[in-house]
């Protein structure tokens, strides 16, 4: 089967420009990268479409759904598990004392913020979850009206999610915060990836133009607040940056041009396929440094972080390939 190379492209740069924002850059870099997580999320949409499109017998939902817990959720706690054992061998040999309580270590198996960082998972497998539902919905929405006023309806949702956040405490405010309003804001950029990857440039350019004039509208109306501070639950505001940044982008791979010139460039397609290894390995060097370095410039953090992730994934995926992989 052929590769889209656009599909590829992007997820290897969503996955760099995460892995980039936990190198704590200026905060002006910090804020013009925040579309990657939205980016990722449109991609995983497009790619889910392809997929399926592309399947002479489609497989049932329940094996669907067992095949993406395996790829997702089983090989987050394998990364965990892994993670916390080496911690704790670190501390013993150091004479340090462990950084985390035994309800830290429990809520990150949740995916409720526990150490931080595995939040991205379980928004992977809620639009995992829902996919083939915003697959029907993107099928049944190919006009551009139509398209419009389900986008309206999305937002106007996520607003109300995140309204309701007020009046929760607790752990119930957690549960639908963490499950609820900060993953249905994601589930938008997956149908938005859904339509712009059998659309044609024109319908593409009008959906970037309307996000682009959304971003823009609600950035004079809130006088440019920041982007990063909307996005623990994702507002109007995060999304319609996030949303025109990817369609952008989109447009940008899909030029005859860039696509020829982004065959050309070598791995890529290595990192799109070991995206999620990527990221669980550069979460290594970036939780030493945030609990045992203090005051650690920027720089060292890019110049330690990527390196380390990619010899770790190469090493990785050569000599236990299996590792972030459950049997199926």
């Amino acid at each position: 089967m052929k590769r889209d190379i656009r599909i590829d492209a992007l997820r290897a740069l969503a996955i760099l420009l995460i892995m980039f924002a936990h190198t704590h850059p200026p905060q002006w870099l910090y804020e013009l990268r925040d579309f990657d997580v939205i980016l990722m999320t449109f991609i995983l949409g497009a790619s889910y479409r392809l997929s399926t499109e592309r399947k002479k017998k489609p497989k049932s939902y329940l094996t669907y759904l067992k095949e993406r817990f395996l790829r997702l959720i089983v090989p987050a706690w394998v990364f965990l598990s892994f993670f916390f054992l080496i911690l704790f061998i670190y501390t013993f040999i150091t004479g340090q004392t462990f950084p985390f309580h035994l309800k830290k270590i429990l809520t990150s198996y949740s995916f409720i913020w526990g150490i931080g960082y595995i939040w991205i998972i379980r928004v992977f497998f809620i639009i995992a979850i829902l996919s083939p539902v915003l697959y029907w919905l993107a099928k049944k929405t190919s006009r551009f009206l139509m398209q419009i006023g389900l986008i309206g309806i999305f937002l106007l949702l996520q607003k109300g999610l995140n309204t309701a956040i007020a009046g929760l405490s607790g752990t119930s405010r957690s549960i639908f915060e963490q499950y609820g309003a900060i993953s249905f804001g994601y589930l938008l950029a997956a149908l938005v990836g859904m339509w712009a990857i059998r659309q044609r440039k024109r319908e593409n350019l009008l959906l970037f133009t309307c996000f682009l004039i959304l971003f823009l509208f609600t950035a004079n109306n809130q006088n440019l607040p920041s982007i990063e501070a909307n996005k623990y639950p994702p507002t109007i505001y995060f999304l319609s940056y996030g949303l025109a940044g990817s369609l952008a982008l989109f447009l940008l791979a899909s030029n005859q041009s860039i696509k020829q010139l982004l065959q050309k460039i070598p791995g890529i397609h290595w990192l799109s396929q070991h995206s999620l290894e990527l990221y669980y390995w550069h979460l290594f060097p970036i939780m030493y440094f945030n609990l045992f370095v203090a005051n650690d410039p920027w720089l060292l953090r890019l110049t330690v972080v990527f390196p380390l992730a990619i010899i770790l994934t190469i090493l990785q995926t050569k000599f236990a390939p299996h590792l972030f992989q459950a049997k199926k």
